[in-house]
Protein backbone atom coordinates (compact mmCIF):
# COMPACT_ATOMS: atom_id res chain seq x y z
CA UNK A 1 0.00 0.00 0.00
CA UNK A 2 2.94 2.35 -0.61
CA UNK A 3 1.40 3.76 -3.80
CA UNK A 4 -0.85 6.78 -3.83
CA UNK A 5 -4.53 5.85 -4.01
CA UNK A 6 -7.06 7.42 -6.39
CA UNK A 7 -10.80 6.82 -6.20
CA UNK A 8 -12.68 7.29 -9.48
CA UNK A 9 -16.44 7.15 -9.98
CA UNK A 10 -17.79 6.14 -13.36
CA UNK A 11 -14.57 4.53 -14.62
CA UNK A 12 -16.08 2.02 -17.05
CA UNK A 13 -16.66 4.30 -20.05
CA UNK A 14 -15.85 7.65 -21.61
CA UNK A 15 -13.47 10.02 -19.90
CA UNK A 16 -13.68 8.03 -16.66
CA UNK A 17 -12.22 4.99 -18.41
CA UNK A 18 -9.33 7.00 -19.84
CA UNK A 19 -8.77 8.69 -16.50
CA UNK A 20 -8.51 5.33 -14.75
CA UNK A 21 -6.07 3.90 -17.28
CA UNK A 22 -3.84 6.97 -17.24
CA UNK A 23 -3.84 7.30 -13.45
CA UNK A 24 -2.74 3.66 -13.24
CA UNK A 25 0.12 4.44 -15.65
CA UNK A 26 1.17 7.17 -13.23
CA UNK A 27 1.45 4.57 -10.48
CA UNK A 28 -1.77 5.17 -8.58
CA UNK A 29 -3.61 2.28 -6.99
CA UNK A 30 -7.27 2.63 -7.96
CA UNK A 31 -10.60 2.34 -6.17
CA UNK A 32 -13.08 1.89 -9.01
CA UNK A 33 -16.60 2.92 -7.96
CA UNK A 34 -19.19 1.76 -10.47
CA UNK A 35 -22.45 -0.14 -10.94
CA UNK A 36 -21.39 -2.71 -13.53
CA UNK A 37 -18.98 -5.33 -12.19
CA UNK A 38 -18.40 -6.98 -15.57
CA UNK A 39 -17.22 -3.70 -17.11
CA UNK A 40 -14.90 -3.05 -14.17
CA UNK A 41 -13.38 -6.52 -14.56
CA UNK A 42 -12.64 -5.75 -18.22
CA UNK A 43 -11.05 -2.44 -17.20
CA UNK A 44 -8.91 -4.24 -14.65
CA UNK A 45 -7.61 -6.55 -17.38
CA UNK A 46 -6.62 -3.53 -19.46
CA UNK A 47 -4.85 -1.89 -16.53
CA UNK A 48 -3.00 -5.09 -15.66
CA UNK A 49 -1.16 -5.99 -12.49
CA UNK A 50 1.26 -3.08 -12.22
CA UNK A 51 -0.98 -1.38 -9.66
CA UNK A 52 -3.71 -2.53 -7.32
CA UNK A 53 -7.29 -2.04 -8.50
CA UNK A 54 -10.33 -2.52 -6.28
CA UNK A 55 -13.97 -2.64 -7.37
CA UNK A 56 -16.61 -1.00 -5.17
CA UNK A 57 -20.14 -1.52 -6.43
CA UNK A 58 -22.26 1.60 -6.08
CA UNK A 59 -25.32 3.24 -7.60
CA UNK A 60 -24.71 6.96 -7.01
CA UNK A 61 -28.44 7.72 -7.32
CA UNK A 62 -29.21 5.59 -4.24
CA UNK A 63 -28.44 6.96 -0.78
CA UNK A 64 -28.29 3.44 0.66
CA UNK A 65 -25.89 2.26 -2.03
CA UNK A 66 -23.54 5.22 -1.55
CA UNK A 67 -23.55 4.83 2.22
CA UNK A 68 -22.75 1.13 1.86
CA UNK A 69 -19.88 1.98 -0.49
CA UNK A 70 -18.50 4.55 1.96
CA UNK A 71 -18.55 2.01 4.80
CA UNK A 72 -16.78 -0.57 2.64
CA UNK A 73 -14.08 1.85 1.50
CA UNK A 74 -13.45 3.02 5.09
CA UNK A 75 -13.13 -0.60 6.20
CA UNK A 76 -10.53 -1.36 3.51
CA UNK A 77 -8.45 1.83 3.36
CA UNK A 78 -6.69 4.18 5.71
CA UNK A 79 -6.26 7.05 3.26
CA UNK A 80 -7.27 8.38 -0.17
CA UNK A 81 -4.89 10.69 -2.03
CA UNK A 82 -7.19 11.66 -4.89
CA UNK A 83 -10.98 11.51 -5.22
CA UNK A 84 -12.32 12.06 -8.74
CA UNK A 85 -16.09 12.60 -8.90
CA UNK A 86 -16.35 11.74 -12.58
CA UNK A 87 -19.65 9.85 -12.95
CA UNK A 88 -22.67 11.70 -14.25
CA UNK A 89 -25.72 11.38 -16.42
CA UNK A 90 -28.23 13.37 -18.42
CA UNK A 91 -31.81 12.06 -18.30
CA UNK A 92 -34.02 13.04 -21.21
CA UNK A 93 -37.30 12.44 -19.42
CA UNK A 94 -38.16 13.19 -15.81
CA UNK A 95 -37.33 10.25 -13.58
CA UNK A 96 -36.81 9.72 -9.87
CA UNK A 97 -34.31 7.75 -7.81
CA UNK A 98 -35.38 5.01 -5.42
CA UNK A 99 -35.38 7.72 -2.74
CA UNK A 100 -37.87 9.89 -4.66
CA UNK A 101 -35.29 12.45 -5.79
CA UNK A 102 -35.02 13.67 -9.39
CA UNK A 103 -32.55 11.25 -10.96
CA UNK A 104 -30.10 13.76 -12.48
CA UNK A 105 -29.69 15.68 -9.23
CA UNK A 106 -29.50 12.46 -7.19
CA UNK A 107 -26.75 11.01 -9.39
CA UNK A 108 -24.75 14.09 -10.30
CA UNK A 109 -24.81 15.86 -6.95
CA UNK A 110 -26.32 14.05 -3.97
CA UNK A 111 -24.45 10.77 -4.49
CA UNK A 112 -21.07 12.50 -4.84
CA UNK A 113 -21.94 14.71 -1.85
CA UNK A 114 -22.52 11.66 0.36
CA UNK A 115 -19.47 9.84 -0.99
CA UNK A 116 -17.11 12.79 -0.60
CA UNK A 117 -18.24 13.95 2.83
CA UNK A 118 -18.23 10.35 4.02
CA UNK A 119 -14.58 9.92 3.02
CA UNK A 120 -13.18 13.19 4.33
CA UNK A 121 -11.30 11.45 7.15
CA UNK A 122 -9.48 9.29 4.60
CA UNK A 123 -8.60 12.40 2.57
CA UNK A 124 -7.30 14.10 5.72
CA UNK A 125 -5.10 11.06 6.37
CA UNK A 126 -3.25 11.59 3.07
CA UNK A 127 -0.68 14.37 2.58
CA UNK A 128 -2.07 17.10 0.30
CA UNK A 129 -5.10 15.15 -0.91
CA UNK A 130 -7.02 16.35 -3.96
CA UNK A 131 -10.68 16.29 -4.93
CA UNK A 132 -11.62 16.71 -8.59
CA UNK A 133 -15.21 17.20 -9.76
CA UNK A 134 -16.23 16.81 -13.39
CA UNK A 135 -18.73 19.57 -14.11
CA UNK A 136 -19.68 21.24 -17.39
CA UNK A 137 -20.06 24.56 -19.17
CA UNK A 138 -23.76 23.66 -19.08
CA UNK A 139 -23.75 25.31 -15.64
CA UNK A 140 -23.94 28.65 -17.48
CA UNK A 141 -27.51 27.78 -18.50
CA UNK A 142 -28.60 27.11 -14.93
CA UNK A 143 -30.33 29.37 -12.46
CA UNK A 144 -30.14 28.16 -8.90
CA UNK A 145 -33.55 27.50 -7.34
CA UNK A 146 -33.45 25.37 -4.20
CA UNK A 147 -37.10 24.37 -4.70
CA UNK A 148 -36.47 22.88 -8.15
CA UNK A 149 -33.73 20.39 -7.32
CA UNK A 150 -35.57 17.46 -5.76
CA UNK A 151 -38.71 17.61 -7.92
CA UNK A 152 -38.57 20.26 -10.66
CA UNK A 153 -41.99 21.55 -11.66
CA UNK A 154 -40.83 21.96 -15.28
CA UNK A 155 -38.46 19.47 -16.86
CA UNK A 156 -36.06 20.10 -19.71
CA UNK A 157 -33.09 17.78 -19.70
CA UNK A 158 -30.36 20.29 -20.53
CA UNK A 159 -31.65 22.78 -17.95
CA UNK A 160 -31.84 20.15 -15.22
CA UNK A 161 -28.43 18.80 -16.18
CA UNK A 162 -26.96 22.32 -16.12
CA UNK A 163 -28.41 22.85 -12.66
CA UNK A 164 -26.71 19.67 -11.41
CA UNK A 165 -23.41 20.84 -12.90
CA UNK A 166 -23.80 24.20 -11.15
CA UNK A 167 -24.31 22.19 -7.96
CA UNK A 168 -20.95 20.47 -8.61
CA UNK A 169 -19.16 23.83 -8.60
CA UNK A 170 -21.00 25.18 -5.56
CA UNK A 171 -20.16 21.98 -3.67
CA UNK A 172 -16.51 22.08 -4.74
CA UNK A 173 -16.17 25.67 -3.53
CA UNK A 174 -17.66 24.77 -0.16
CA UNK A 175 -15.22 21.88 0.16
CA UNK A 176 -12.33 24.13 -0.79
CA UNK A 177 -13.27 26.64 1.92
CA UNK A 178 -13.75 23.97 4.60
CA UNK A 179 -10.81 21.70 3.82
CA UNK A 180 -8.01 24.12 2.99
CA UNK A 181 -6.76 24.08 6.63
CA UNK A 182 -6.12 20.35 6.17
CA UNK A 183 -4.13 20.77 2.95
CA UNK A 184 -6.95 19.26 0.84
CA UNK A 185 -7.74 20.93 -2.47
CA UNK A 186 -11.03 20.83 -4.36
CA UNK A 187 -11.30 21.87 -8.00
CA UNK A 188 -13.71 21.52 -10.90
CA UNK A 189 -13.18 20.42 -14.50
CA UNK A 190 -15.10 21.24 -17.65
CA UNK A 191 -13.95 18.41 -19.95
CA UNK A 192 -15.44 19.96 -23.06
CA UNK A 193 -18.03 18.31 -25.26
CA UNK A 194 -16.69 14.81 -25.75
CA UNK A 195 -17.43 12.27 -28.49
CA UNK A 196 -18.53 9.52 -26.11
CA UNK A 197 -21.87 7.75 -25.67
CA UNK A 198 -22.91 10.28 -23.04
CA UNK A 199 -26.42 11.64 -23.75
CA UNK A 200 -26.27 10.26 -27.26
CA UNK A 201 -29.06 7.71 -26.94
CA UNK A 202 -32.75 8.49 -27.33
CA UNK A 203 -34.70 10.96 -29.41
CA UNK A 204 -34.67 14.13 -27.28
CA UNK A 205 -33.07 17.47 -28.05
CA UNK A 206 -29.86 16.62 -26.21
CA UNK A 207 -29.45 13.34 -28.13
CA UNK A 208 -30.08 15.13 -31.45
CA UNK A 209 -27.44 17.73 -30.58
CA UNK A 210 -24.89 15.09 -29.58
CA UNK A 211 -25.39 13.08 -32.76
CA UNK A 212 -25.38 16.10 -35.09
CA UNK A 213 -22.20 17.70 -33.78
CA UNK A 214 -20.32 14.57 -32.74
CA UNK A 215 -17.67 14.90 -35.52
CA UNK A 216 -16.58 18.25 -34.00
CA UNK A 217 -16.30 17.08 -30.41
CA UNK A 218 -13.18 16.27 -28.40
CA UNK A 219 -11.89 12.73 -28.17
CA UNK A 220 -12.31 11.01 -24.81
CA UNK A 221 -8.55 11.30 -24.33
CA UNK A 222 -8.73 15.07 -24.78
CA UNK A 223 -11.75 15.24 -22.48
CA UNK A 224 -9.99 13.32 -19.71
CA UNK A 225 -6.77 15.35 -19.89
CA UNK A 226 -7.79 18.08 -17.45
CA UNK A 227 -9.07 15.62 -14.83
CA UNK A 228 -5.77 13.75 -14.99
CA UNK A 229 -3.85 17.04 -14.82
CA UNK A 230 -5.67 18.23 -11.70
CA UNK A 231 -5.38 14.82 -10.07
CA UNK A 232 -1.66 14.35 -10.61
CA UNK A 233 0.29 17.37 -11.81
CA UNK A 234 2.72 19.05 -9.38
CA UNK A 235 1.96 22.34 -11.16
CA UNK A 236 -1.45 22.59 -9.44
CA UNK A 237 -0.23 21.51 -6.00
CA UNK A 238 -2.06 23.66 -3.44
CA UNK A 239 -4.44 25.28 -5.94
CA UNK A 240 -8.05 25.06 -4.80
CA UNK A 241 -11.53 26.40 -5.43
CA UNK A 242 -10.97 26.80 -9.17
CA UNK A 243 -12.62 25.78 -12.43
CA UNK A 244 -10.36 24.38 -15.13
CA UNK A 245 -10.81 24.09 -18.89
CA UNK A 246 -8.09 22.57 -21.09
CA UNK A 247 -5.73 22.41 -18.10
CA UNK A 248 -6.07 26.15 -17.43
CA UNK A 249 -8.31 28.18 -15.10
CA UNK A 250 -11.52 29.01 -16.93
CA UNK A 251 -14.44 31.41 -16.68
CA UNK A 252 -17.44 30.50 -14.52
CA UNK A 253 -20.91 31.92 -14.03
CA UNK A 254 -21.50 34.53 -11.34
CA UNK A 255 -23.94 32.18 -9.58
CA UNK A 256 -21.29 29.49 -9.22
CA UNK A 257 -19.19 31.89 -7.12
CA UNK A 258 -22.00 32.58 -4.64
CA UNK A 259 -21.01 31.04 -1.30
CA UNK A 260 -24.49 31.54 0.15
CA UNK A 261 -25.96 29.36 -2.62
CA UNK A 262 -23.33 26.77 -1.77
CA UNK A 263 -24.35 26.82 1.88
CA UNK A 264 -28.02 26.42 0.94
CA UNK A 265 -27.17 23.46 -1.27
CA UNK A 266 -25.09 21.85 1.48
CA UNK A 267 -27.96 22.29 3.96
CA UNK A 268 -30.47 20.75 1.53
CA UNK A 269 -28.14 17.81 0.89
CA UNK A 270 -27.79 17.12 4.61
CA UNK A 271 -31.56 17.39 5.05
CA UNK A 272 -32.18 14.83 2.31
CA UNK A 273 -29.78 12.39 3.95
CA UNK A 274 -31.39 12.92 7.36
CA UNK A 275 -34.85 12.39 5.87
CA UNK A 276 -33.67 9.11 4.38
CA UNK A 277 -32.29 8.01 7.75
CA UNK A 278 -35.51 9.01 9.54
CA UNK A 279 -37.60 7.04 7.03
CA UNK A 280 -35.60 3.93 7.93
CA UNK A 281 -36.53 4.20 11.61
Amino acid sequence: MSNRIALITGPTSGIGYVTAVEMAKKGFDLILVARNEAKVRELQKVIGEGVRTDFIQCDLSSIASVKKAVDLIKARYGKIDVLINNAGLLVQNKQFSTDGIELTFATNHLGPFILTTGLIDLLKAAPNARIVHVSSAAHFFAFFDITQLVNPSWYQDLVVYGRSKLANILFSNQLSDQLSPFGITSNVVHPGTVASNFAGNGDGLSAFFMKLFRPFFKTVEQGAATSIYLASSPVVEGMSGRYFVDCKPGRVSSESKNRELGRLLWKLSEELVRKYEMDLV
